[in-house]
């Protein structure tokens, strides 16, 4: 259960200091569990798709150290650095470029009607992606995307 946390920005700018160099990036940070010993979840991805066990071990051992130091939690908590995996929906713009060739399950609005469709995300700009579905092909602006989640091909 998440809970509320005051030091989120705090928490999440850490963590950006954290990353190993500019080709990893932060995707998403929850605060779960009691306010008094909260489990701390970081999903960070690289540009190259996908994180090793290895740089998520970096990241959280230079992450905890910075955590203490700032004293954000007191002296209980937990502290898990991960992959998002395919089951998370996309949450910064950075997975789109990541993603793009891959399957993908978009939940967006058209015209105030929710809409989903599953293609292959094909192009993807500052402003929004293209997905290819059959043969067709659907330009969706980012404001109107409510979620996106990989599908895994086998």
């Amino acid at each position: 259960m998440p809970i509320t946390d005051p030091n989120h920005k705090t928490l999440l700018e850490l963590a950006e200091r954290s990353l190993e160099d500019d080709s990893m990036y932060i995707v998403d940070i929850e605060v779960t569990g009691q306010a008094a010993a909260p489990v701390i979840w970081v999903y960070a991805d690289t540009d190259k798709g996908g994180i090793s066990l290895d740089e998520c071990a970096g990241v959280s051992r230079r992450l905890q150290t910075m955590i203490e130091a700032h004293e954000l939690f007191g002296e209980k908590f937990t502290l898990n650095v991960s992959s998002p995996g395919l089951d998370r929906p996309l949450k910064v713009r950075r997975q789109y470029t990541t993603n793009k060739g891959r399957l993908a399950k978009v939940k967006f609005t058209d015209n105030g009607t929710v809409t989903v469709i599953e293609g292959n995300i094909s192009k993807v700009d500052e402003s929004g992606i293209q997905i290819v579905v059959g043969k067709d092909s659907k330009r969706l602006e980012y404001a109107s995307i409510i979620e996106t989640k990989i599908q895994p091909v086998f």
